[in-house]
């Protein structure tokens, strides 16, 4: 079976084909229509679906779509997108199941790329794991005794929206000093831009870092705000690993990780910071197309 996946994100879509062991048969990515219409993005879709479909000698049996907002998927309905505008209340899956005439499902983007981590990834031999995803804003996914947190409503894991500096930086949200708003790939970019002058991609600015002491001051600011949330989210849910999901971490992020263990260190409780495993995700950045395309597969 083949099922299509699509990791859309307020930057980029991420589009690709897997078969239910995981192999992504093939992948690309193009940047998220900015500004249009929610009908003008089913559209784009649509023409996204007829353009793999033409790559394969198979037919595509299902989709899926990791979506970055608030997602109810039962009934298919797009809540809130803060990062992609026009997005309230509004039944994508129905739309886009009625033109295709096979499966769609619809979930939080973070949630796609937590089961995809889970059923083929790194994080395949822990029961209790967070993993957060860096893009535009921050996706979270809770692990427990190998299950998916998901709250009363489906929504729990909003962990890029929960308050890391009162009244701090305002967000798409509607809050003010949200942790993504500080530690996402794009807040470290806008950090930057400030700092030289320029605007240059998370990773850019990774490479730079080893040559030039503002870049390399504008990272270790970064590492002081993850290592704020990151430690409160060890201390609330006391997980045996947290995934880093993301360009930003798949791509010489491991340094990164290494200065966060270390300030981590500095803080208190370490009985439980020091049993915590910080891995970059294993799925070479398509985790997130991955789990999309994993919900049209009946274990999901």
């Amino acid at each position: 079976m083949i099922s299509m996946g699509i990791d859309v994100g307020g930057t980029n879509l991420r589009v690709g084909a897997v078969n239910e062991t995981g192999e992504v048969l093939l992948s690309f990515r193009e940047p998220t229509p900015q500004g249009s219409t929610p009908e003008f993005l089913v559209e784009r879709i649509l023409q996204l679906f007829q353009k793999v479909q033409s790559q394969l000698t198979e037919p595509i049996q299902g989709m899926g779509l990791g979506w970055p907002g608030a997602v109810n998927r039962i009934a298919g309905t797009v809540l809130e997108t803060p990062n992609i505008k026009g997005f309230k209340d509004f039944p994508l899956q129905h739309e886009l199941q009625s033109r295709l005439k096979i499966s769609t499902e619809i979930e939080n983007d973070a949630k796609c790329a937590g089961l995809a981590e889970k059923r083929f990834g790194v994080a395949k031999p822990f029961h209790d794991f967070l993993l957060l995803t860096f893009g535009t804003g921050i996706g979270g996914v809770i692990f427990s005794n190998s299950q998916l947190v998901q709250g009363r409503s489906g929504l729990a894991g909003e962990i890029g929206h929960f308050c890391l500096y009162p009244g701090g930086l305002p967000c798409e949200c509607g809050g003010k000093g949200c942790f993504e708003r500080y530690a996402s790939a794009k807040a470290l970019e806008r950090r930057a831009e400030k700092v030289l002058g320029r605007f240059l991609p998370a990773r850019e600015i990774l490479g730079l870092a080893s040559t030039n002491a503002d870049a390399q001051a504008c990272i270790q600011e970064y590492i002081v705000d993850l290592s704020l949330a990151v430690g409160s989210l060890i201390n609330i849910f006391n997980p045996e690993a947290i995934v880093f999901s993301g360009g930003l971490f798949t791509t010489g992020g491991g340094r990164i990780l290494t200065d966060l263990k270390d300030d981590l260190a500095k803080q208190g409780f370490q009985a439980l910071k020091n049993q915590v495993q910080l891995l970059p995700s294993s799925l070479e950045g398509k985790a997130g197309i991955i789990g999309a395309a994993a919900l049209g597969f009946s274990e999901n």
